[in-house]
């Protein structure tokens, strides 16, 4: 079976300024209040802005000059996109139509404001339960087409030792089953963070509601599970050169296919990371030899027509992975800021 590798250059990541980033994220958690129905209480709208504009001055989201640099550049991506293949059926969304319904999924996510209602229990206590949504500025989930896609995510609280273990739960609230009974979620899984091991485990059981003539809704066929970790202190021991076991792996079991990726550090010159990923995808059973096929056909697809692409996307996540460690160090202070704006909020600061 082919694997498809490949090697990035990126500025090393300092371990104290990640440990403090983790804290400061706590920080921001444990000092989040709600009011008498259960709603987070944010900051007022002057000092939403206030940290914006400490966040661009940062460089940890777009300012405005580059939010509208990268929808122009959106525009003339679908502008290239073609048109509708008159062989087509009429009804079936033509590859502009979905293009730019996903750009419209994220110019609304852009300016949505999160919403996290306190659902039962006291505040991240094990047991307590949240509905966390993106809203618009009428209150309406920003998904919610007519009653089509993600409706919000369910949280509970399974686990919280902010010394130890803190682990949550997570169902994601989606379409209902074709004949309109209640369907269960669409993404189900857990985020389990072992603050002394140094580790960040996501798990999640996804299901593709999607009709089908070789599957019947529900069917495994139509189910898989993934599985991601991260070993902070096996990353560390690799970037300094000594022999660890892969320390980024992501996983994917589905009844037919089974994949696995891993990503593993080594030194570079001037003191940068040499970061290898490698992804494996095997068949499962009678599918073997299918699989086999497409993923040879897929890898020579990428080595010939898309390397250029290939390169230019690592070349991005190389600029984007040096930007985001260059401002590392300021990253903790900010949500510090952040941590005092939210326990200071009062109601109506949503308004």
């Amino acid at each position: 079976m082919p694997r498809l590798s490949h090697t990035l250059d990126l500025s090393p990541a300092d371990r104290d300024d990640l440990a403090r980033t983790v804290s400061a994220v706590y920080e921001v958690l444990r000092r989040a209040r709600f009011d008498g129905t259960g709603e987070l209480l944010l900051p007022c709208e002057r000092e939403r802005e206030r940290l914006r504009r400490r966040a661009e001055d940062l460089g940890l989201v777009l300012s405005g000059e580059e939010r509208r640099e990268r929808e122009r550049a959106n525009r003339e991506r679908l502008a290239d996109v073609p048109g509708p293949d008159p062989a087509e059926a009429p009804e079936s969304d033509t590859e502009r139509e979905l293009r730019a319904r996903d750009l419209a999924d994220d110019a609304a996510l852009g300016e949505a404001v999160p919403s996290l209602t306190l659902l039962d229990g006291e505040h991240l206590a094990p047991g307590s339960r949240y509905l966390l949504t993106e809203v618009d500025a009428e209150g309406r989930p920003v998904l919610d087409q007519g009653g089509e896609g993600w409706l919000g995510t369910d949280l509970a609280v399974t686990a919280w030792d902010e010394t130890g273990v803190c682990s949550v739960d997570f169902a994601m609230r989606g379409d209902v089953a074709p004949d309109g009974s209640d369907a269960p979620p669409a993404t189900r899984g857990s985020v389990v963070h072992d603050h002394a091991r140094e580790t960040l485990v996501i798990s999640a059981d996804l299901s593709f509601p999607v009709r089908s003539a070789l599957a019947r809704w529900g069917s495994n066929l139509l189910t898989a599970r993934v599985s991601a970790r991260l070993d902070l202190r096996a990353w560390f021991s690799a970037a300094s050169g000594a022999a660890a076991v892969p320390p980024l792996t992501l996983e994917v079991e589905h009844r037919l296919v089974r994949g696995r990726a891993v990503a593993v550090p080594a030194p570079a010159p001037h003191g940068r990371w040499s970061v290898t990923g490698e992804l494996d995808v095997r068949g499962r059973g009678l599918s073997r030899p299918l699989v086999a096929a497409a993923a040879w056909a897929l890898l020579r697809s990428i080595r010939r027509a898309e390397g250029t692409s290939v390169a230019e996307h690592a070349a991005a996540f190389e600029r984007d992975w040096d930007e985001t460690v260059r401002v590392l160090p300021d990253l903790p202070g900010f949500l510090h800021e952040v941590a005092g704006s939210v326990a200071a909020a009062e109601p109506g600061g949503r308004d």
